[in-house]
C-alpha cells in the first residue's frame, strides 16, 4: 500500500516539522505503513509501549495512533497518560481499525477522537497528520504570543503600581501599550474630574505612519461614558470601510491617517473620567479578544493608580502645608514667649515693688486697681506658659526628666499651695492618701502641673461652702500591671453631658462655665491629658450638672 501524500517536512507556517507522534500498533506490517504515513505528514513516529511521554522526551506529542488491540489492552491509567502526552490539551487519539467500528459511546469513553481504516492508512493518515501538526503548531504559536502579551501587560501594570506620580503612570501606559501591541500611536486624555488630575498625553512609535490623532471635545466624553456604562472597549478594524454605526471619532482618525483603532474608557466606580486611544496607521488590523482583554486590564490598573496617586499627591501637599503651618505656629509661639513674656515680667516686677510700698504710699483704691492689673498680668503669663507647653508637646520637644516620685507627698504639697485660694473662696480641700508612699516614675514638674491644674479647676468651679476631695491609692490592672489611681472630686457646678466628649480639646470651655463668666483659657485640661498620656497613664472624667465632677488619673506604679 503506497503513500499518496508527500510533504517536504515543513508546515504551512514555514517552521521545521517533526513533532512527535506516539504509535502503538501491534501488526508490524501495519506499523510500518503508519510510520510512513506519519512521516509523509511531517510527524516523527515514536513507539509507545505504554509508558506515555517518556519515549518522546520533553517535547509534547502532536497525536497518538493506536489499533483495536492496543486500545483494548491499555489500562485506564495508561490511557490517561497517553492522552496527557500532549501540551495544554488532551492528545488527539486516532484509531486504526481493520474491521467494524466500535460503538460511538465506547470510542468516546476510550478517548478516541478520529479513526482511519487500515486499508486506507497511506491515503488518509498522512493528510490528517499534516492537518493536526499545522493545528498544533498554530495553537502553540497563539499560546506563546498570548503569553508574551500577558508578560508585557504584567510589566506595564507593575510599572504603574511602582509609582504614585500620575504623569509617570500615564507615560508608562501610553508608551508601553504602543510597544507591547505593536501599535503606532497612543493618546490619553482625562476629563475635568476631582478624582484624577487633568492629563493630556500622546506618544508615537518611531517611523510610524500618520500622526497621533486628536482626542478632545465633548464627543470624547460622551463616547467614553457610553463605553464605561456598557463595560466594554471599542475596536475598529479599518476606518476606511463604511460602518453601520460610525464611531464618534471617525473624522479624527481619518484626519490623522489612522486605519485601525482601539478605544479604552478610563474610570472608577460608576463614572468614567478619561479615554485612551490606541491607533495603527500601517493598514487594517483585527485586534484579538486576548489583546483587547489585556489592554482593558492595563487601563483598569491605570485608572485605579490615577485615583490613588491623585489622593496620595493631594495628601502629600496637605501634609507639606500642615508642616509649614506647624512650623509657623512654633515660630509664632516662640515669638510670643519672647516678645510678651519679657515685658510682662518687667510689668509684674514693678507692680510688686509698687504694691510693696517701695515707692510712695498709695491710696487704697489705687492699690486695688494695681492688684487687678497684677492678677491679669499673671493670667496672661500663665496663658503664654500653656501655649509654650502645648507647642513643645506638638514638636515632641518636651522630654521627660524621669525620676522616682512619691505621689502622696506631691499631692499634699499641691493641696497646701492651693489652700489660700480655697479658703478665700470658702471651699474646703481634703487630701486623703490611703497608702504612703505612692511611688511612680515620672517628671516631677509635669505631674505637679497635672494635679495643680485639676485641683485649681475644682476649687474655681466649686461655689462657697462646697468641698474638694483628693483621694489616692493603688489599683490592680490585668493589662498594664499595678497602677496608682488619683481622684479629684468636687461639689461644683458640674459639666453638661454634651460637653464631656469635647472637654479635652484645646480652647474648649464648658457651656455653663462660659455663661457664668468664670475665667479660663480652655488649655489646662488639654495639657493635663497630654502629660498623663506621655507618662503611660489614663485620664477619665465623670460629671453631673449641679452635683460636681470627678477626674481620675491612673499612672503605672513603680516596679
Amino acid at each position: 500500500m503506497s503513500t499518496a501524500l508527500r510533504i517536504d517536512g515543513r508546515n504551512p507556517g514555514g517552521e521545521a516539522a517533526g513533532l512527535p507522534a506516539l504509535v502503538a500498533v501491534v501488526d508490524p506490517l501495519l506499523r510500518s505503513e503508519v510510520d510512513a504515513a506519519l512521516a509523509a505528514g511531517g510527524l516523527r513516529p515514536v513507539p509507545f509501549p505504554g509508558c506515555g511521554e517518556a519515549e518522546c522526551g520533553r517535547e509534547p506529542a502532536a497525536l497518538a495512533v493506536v489499533c483495536e488491540q492496543t486500545v483494548a489492552s491499555l489500562a485506564p491509567a495508561q490511557a490517561a497518560r497517553l492522552r496527557a502526552a500532549g501540551s495544554d490539551s488532551p492528545l488527539p487519539l486516532l484509531l486504526v481499525t481493520t474491521g467494524a467500528l466500535p460503538p460511538v459511546d465506547d470510542m468516546v469513553r476510550r478517548g478516541i477522537t478520529d479513526f482511519v481504516l487500515a486499508d486506507r492508512v497511506g491515503e488518509d493518515l498522512g493528510y490528517r497528520a499534516a492537518l493536526i501538526q499545522a493545528e498544533t503548531l498554530f495553537a502553540r504559536r497563539r499560546r506563546a504570543s498570548a503569553g508574551t502579551l500577558r508578560e508585557r501587560a504584567r510589566r506595564i501594570s507593575a510599572a504603574v503600581r511602582a509609582t504614585n506620580d500620575p504623569d509617570a503612570m500615564a507615560e508608562v501606559v501610553v508608551q508601553g501599550l504602543v510597544h507591547a501591541f505593536e501599535a503606532d500611536h497612543a493618546v490619553l486624555l482625562t476629563f475635568p474630574d476631582e478624582r484624577v488630575p487633568q492629563l493630556s498625553l500622546a506618544f508615537s512609535r518611531e517611523h510610524a505612519a500618520g500622526t497621533a490623532p486628536l482626542l478632545s471635545g465633548t464627543a470624547v466624553e460622551d463616547f467614553a461614558r457610553r463605553l464605561w456604562a456598557d463595560g466594554r472597549v471599542a475596536s475598529v478594524e479599518d476606518h476606511l470601510r463604511p460602518a453601520e454605526e460610525p464611531e464618534p471619532l471617525q473624522e479624527a482618525a481619518l484626519a490623522a491617517g489612522v486605519r485601525a483603532s482601539v478605544f479604552l474608557p478610563l474610570g472608577h466606580g460608576e463614572a468614567s473620567f478619561g479615554m485612551l486611544w490606541l491607533a495603527a496607521s500601517a493598514g487594517p488590523r483585527t485586534f484579538t479578544s486576548t489583546e483587547l482583554s489585556l489592554m482593558h486590564h492595563v487601563c483598569g490598573n491605570l485608572a485605579h493608580g490615577l485615583v490613588q496617586g491623585h489622593l496620595i499627591t493631594a495628601q502629600r501637599k496637605v501634609m507639606a502645608r500642615l508642616r509649614e503651618l506647624d512650623q509657623a505656629k512654633t515660630t509664632f509661639v516662640a515669638t510670643v514667649n519672647h516678645e510678651l513674656r519679657t515685658p510682662l515680667t518687667s510689668i509684674t516686677g514693678y507692680l510688686d515693688l509698687i504694691l510693696d510700698g517701695s515707692g510712695t504710699e498709695l491710696p487704697a483704691d489705687v492699690q486695688q486697681m494695681l492688684a487687678i492689673v497684677g492678677r491679669n498680668a499673671n493670667r496672661l503669663n500663665q496663658l503664654i506658659s500653656d501655649l509654650l507647653t502645648l507647642s513643645r508637646s506638638d514638636a515632641r520637644e518636651s522630654a521627660l526628666a524621669v525620676e522616682e516620685i512619691d505621689l502622696a507627698r506631691l499631692l499634699s504639697e499641691v493641696g497646701d499651695s492651693l489652700a489660700p485660694t480655697a479658703d478665700a473662696g470658702g471651699v474646703t480641700v481634703h487630701v486623703d492618701c490611703a497608702v504612703h508612699p505612692l511611688l511612680v516614675d515620672g517628671d516631677c514638674d509635669q505631674l505637679e502641673q497635672v494635679f495643680t491644674n485639676l485641683l485649681s479647676n475644682a476649687v474655681k468651679f466649686t461655689p462657697a461652702g462646697g468641698s474638694v476631695r483628693v483621694s489616692a491609692g493603688t489599683a490592680p490592672s490585668e493589662l498594664s500591671g499595678p497602677m496608682v489611681r488619683v481622684s479629684v472630686t468636687d461639689t461644683g457646678i458640674g459639666i453638661p453631658a454634651d460637653d464631656l466628649p469635647k472637654l479635652f480639646q484645646r480652647f474648649f470651655r464648658a457651656s455653663n462655665a462660659t455663661s457664668a463668666a468664670i475665667p479660663g483659657t480652655g488649655l489646662g485640661l488639654a495639657i493635663v491629658q497630654d502629660i498623663v498620656h506621655q507618662h503611660g497613664g489614663e485620664l477619665q472624667v465623670s460629671s453631673e450638672v449641679g452635683r460636681g465632677t470627678t477626674f481620675t488619673v491612673q499612672l503605672p506604679a513603680r516596679a
